[in-house]
């Protein structure tokens, strides 16, 4: 993560640790939404761990594996 912001929409700046050009900034909607920064919908606040995967995967890092 390199930017966070919880002002009005929160939103994340997320980037591969290994490529300057894989990045994306993901916001959150007011229907509690996680919606990257060209429109996709990553799933919502009730399910992170799946939203984050997502994310993982669109920026070509391995989620790490469930316990």
């Amino acid at each position: 993560m390199q930017r966070i912001s919880f002002g009005d929409p929160a939103y994340v700046y997320v980037r591969n640790r290994f490529s300057n050009t894989l990045a994306e900034t993901v916001t959150c909607s007011q229907d509690g939404g996680f919606i990257t920064s060209w429109g996709y919908r990553l799933g919502t606040t009730e399910n992170i761990e799946d939203a984050a995967a997502r994310l993982a995967f669109l920026l070509a890092a391995m989620p790490t594996p469930r316990a």
